[in-house]
């Protein structure tokens, strides 16, 4: 895609950082009195440094509008932004009457907090319950960091050589993934729509949460790695939504994962397993011609939401491509030791986010989110739902899109049902919510790749469910999801009518 360009005001603190061309129009304004306007070359010729700050501003507005007034202050250099509202102090004031009124002064609190009084960020609790000597999530997390450190050493060794034995690395990159039972199926469409397409998923590496869905990622063949006392007290249910608690509880393990790989040094394509491959992602990442993005130390795949709490990267935490350096490693090593408020947010990825924004500006870290308009080559939830010029063009051929990430999807549930209708399912449905250890022929036990013949089908397995979401086909019967009932398809639509036409042939 295109560059997308955008107009910055800039500031000089002396006269000396103005452009030498630009010395009177700086001062005065061009002829007509308004600001000056010229290139970022010229505005920046005479500038030793450039300090960036990012503000909501025409269509970069997401959040909730407000009478905004922007203060600059001499002082020792400050590189955060601390935020004053005239709401009352919640400490003492009831959560209904929190909402910002201007009869109130201006008072200080948390950057991301919403005019209604609402504090995105919230801070993790020691106890839940002091007398009932119930934990807080601090007290969680200490229980969960003690175990890991007294494991780690040995956890590493194990990795290696399980690595080293199954010659699980391509490129110095491994492929992770994590998954419980409740999310099975979801894997093994991975690897089935992997393996009918015949890319390369030999760097896979799975890290399941519970026996069976370790039984599963053997039986489908790929590297397994079981860190039972690190992930085996975790729910086995699948997440009924986002930021349910057995969604919340899984954020460890997807920290874990990333952290025990990048600190044996290989650098880590971390995904989701509600995702697609259409075409392997590492041939970009590892594209040496592709020189804008080998400078980058972590480079996401764009979430597509606005919120304030993911803002202003919208970094998608579901898919990543981590480079296995100190500055890398000690995001993640961060995002470890801040597990409390992970467990407090009930999801990595807006803490993540923070950190990301932090170590960007205080080690340099060079983070890069692949556009959600200007890109096409990681469409996920936010295009699936709602930009249906890339769905048309994924289902048309004509897309230059990597994977698909069924993400911004509220259960497993539909997420199957719209890969099902995307024609992105190739499991058997005898695979599905079944006990794996009973399709081994002869009641054996799971081997390496035992269960492929019966979970993986070779060709999509496709049914219509929702007539106002992305399909392979037009599904004019079936019933509407959403309540606008917008049709994916239309029947003026070119491809309907050459639908019709070889339906009809074939007839």
């Amino acid at each position: 895609g295109h560059t997308q360009t955008r107009p910055a005001l800039i500031l000089y603190n002396s006269e000396q950082a103005i452009p030498n061309s630009l010395e009177h129009e700086a001062s005065h304004g061009d002829k007509h009195g308004h600001i000056a306007k010229t290139s970022v070359s010229t505005a920046l010729s005479n500038c030793d440094a450039m300090n960036v700050i990012f503000l909501p501003l025409g269509h970069t507005q997401t959040r909730p509008p407000m009478n905004d007034c922007y203060t600059i202050v001499g002082d020792y250099e400050d590189y955060h932004i601390n935020r004053w509202f005239r709401m009352p102090n919640f400490d003492t004031t009831n959560k209904k009457e929190r909402e910002l009124k201007h009869s109130h002064p201006l008072r200080h609190f948390g950057r991301v907090t919403l005019p209604k009084g609402i504090a995105e960020f919230d801070i993790p609790e020691l106890w839940k319950n002091q007398k009932r000597g119930q934990k807080g999530f601090v007290l969680d997390h200490f229980e969960a960091m003690r175990t890991f450190l007294e494991n780690f050493d040995t956890v590493q060794k194990e990795l290696k050589q399980l690595i080293t034995k199954r010659n699980a690395v391509r490129n110095n990159t491994v492929v992770v993934m994590t998954v419980n039972i409740g999310q099975s199926e979801l894997l093994a469409n991975f690897v089935c729509a992997a393996r009918s397409r015949g890319l390369d998923i030999s760097n896979v590496v799975v890290f399941p949460t519970d026996i069976e869905s370790k039984t599963l990622a053997e039986g489908l063949g790929v590297t397994t790695y079981f860190d039972e006392k690190n992930l085996g007290a975790l729910p086995k249910g699948e997440a009924k939504m986002y930021g349910d608690p057995i969604f919340a509880s899984m954020m460890q393990a997807k920290i874990l994962c990333v952290v025990y790989m990048i600190n044996l040094g290989y650098d880590v394509l971390f995904q989701d397993v509600d995702i697609v491959w259409f075409k392997d992602p590492l041939s970009f990442f590892h594209d040496e011609s592709n020189t804008a993005i080998q400078n980058f130390d972590i480079m996401f795949q764009h979430d597509g939401s606005g919120q304030m709490r993911y803002n202003p990267l919208s970094a998608n935490s579901g898919f990543y491509y981590v480079r296995a350096n100190k500055k890398a490693q000690y995001v993640f090593t961060s995002l470890l030791y801040d597990g409390a408020f992970v467990r407090k947010c009930k999801s990595h990825q807006q803490v993540l986010v923070q950190i990301l924004l932090e170590h960007s500006s205080f080690f340099g870290t060079k983070v890069k989110v692949f556009d959600k308009v200007e890109t096409d080559m990681f469409p996920g939830g936010f295009h699936y739902h709602q930009d249906w010029d890339v769905m048309h063009d994924i289902v048309s051929g004509k897309s230059n899109a990597y994977i698909l990430h069924m993400s911004w999807t509220e259960n497993k549930d539909n997420k199957l049902k719209f890969l099902r209708q995307m024609g992105e399912w190739y499991v058997q449905d005898q695979c599905i919510g079944h006990d794996y250890l009973e399709l081994v022929e002869g009641g054996g036990q799971v081997t390496d790749g035992s269960l492929i013949n019966q979970c993986c089908s070779a060709e999509p397995i496709f049914s219509c469910h929702f007539r106002d979401k992305p399909s392979k086909e037009p599904c004019f019967n079936s019933p509407c999801i959403d309540k606008r009932c917008r049709q994916f398809w239309k029947p003026t639509d070119k491809f309907v009518a050459e639908l019709k036409a070889k339906r009809k042939a074939l007839n």
